[in-house]
């Protein structure tokens, strides 16, 4: 609206303390029409953008549903694999169920050949800085947000790789905050190092780096984890329980054909989930746009009557 551009377009500070003076509010011209159109206005913008309000919902209803949807065929392919007439066996771990016969049980220390903390402590950031930062709020489940990323010098992604380097196909995963349990794969085209509360996993050669990611990313390693979370305001995964994690582990070849199957129905989930978005993201700016066209009289309302229920 014209109020929130104007206020922002004054607004002081620096970072997440920026605000609009006080002058600004007090004044601030509006145009104010007689009280009877005002009351028109108002049934008129409660009306619409409760229908507004309801679509979005929806939307929001559905991308939802997709994620849920999404997290049960990664966890069941992990699990139970592709093919649903394999001979089956008990794994022995009560949460896990039955695992396919050929399958093996493994922990995550087994199938890593490096296990890295970050360092802890902050980073330094620079805004010209040649190097990027993964921290969790830059991870999604199998998909790293660049966008979202800070960046460091040379100097600084140093220090963040001194215990290990990050390279193409390790595995960064969150082990604190809102997003613990996310795993992604590093890609081959920028330099990254650790940010805070994040750890990396470098695969076996025996083992699929694919594979393993979208393990770390299913419901089966996530109740693991959980142990520790309970009752905690702040979550945190111990290292020792990370390590631990029960793994069921096809061989090889299969792995790699799992982690494909899932890496396209990942792709497929997302797409649907951003079409959904983008129409929450449209009926967003019609409800910002129609209370501003409403507001300012560039639509004429005052013959609006809400319909009558049947």
């Amino acid at each position: 609206s014209t109020f929130r551009r104007l206020g922002e377009s004054l607004m002081y500070g620096a970072g997440g303390q920026k605000r609009v003076p006080d002058s600004f509010v007090k004044d601030y011209a509006a145009a104010l029409p007689p009280v009877a159109e005002q009351l028109v206005i108002t049934t008129f913008l409660d009306h619409e953008t409760a229908k507004i309000d309801a679509l979005i919902a929806e939307q929001q209803r559905l991308i939802d549903l997709l994620k849920e949807k999404r997290q049960a065929v990664i966890s069941h392919a992990v699990t139970k694999g592709l093919n649903p007439n394999v001979r089956m066996k008990d794994s022995g771990i009560e949460w896990l169920g039955e695992v396919p016969d050929h399958w093996i049980v493994t922990r995550l220390k087994y199938a890593t050949e490096c296990i890295v903390d970050c360092p802890h402590e902050t980073p330094t950031y620079s805004d010209n800085g040649g190097f990027r930062v993964i921290r969790t709020a830059d991870l999604e489940h199998g998909h790293l947000e660049r966008e979202t990323m800070y960046k460091v010098d040379e100097t600084e992604y140093l220090n963040r790789i001194r215990r290990a380097p990050l390279l193409c196909k390790d595995i960064v995963y969150s082990r604190e905050g809102e997003r613990w349990g996310h795993a992604a794969l590093v890609p081959a085209d920028n330099e990254f190092c650790l940010g805070q509360r994040m750890m990396q996993f470098r695969a076996l050669p025996t083992i699929s780096a694919q594979f393993l990611m979208w393990q770390l990313n299913a419901k089966s390693t996530y109740v693991q984890g959980e142990l520790d979370t309970v009752g905690a305001t702040s979550p945190h995964i111990n290292v020792g329980t990370i390590r631990n994690y029960y793994l069921p582990q096809p061989p090889l070849k299969e792995q790699e054909v799992i982690g494909a199957f899932i890496e396209n129905e990942a792709q497929r989930f997302d797409k649907l989930e951003g079409a959904a978005q983008r129409a929450i993201d449209l009926l967003q700016e019609r409800r910002t746009a129609l209370i501003s066209a409403a507001v300012t009289g560039q639509i004429d309302v005052r013959s609006f009557q809400p319909a009558q229920a049947a």
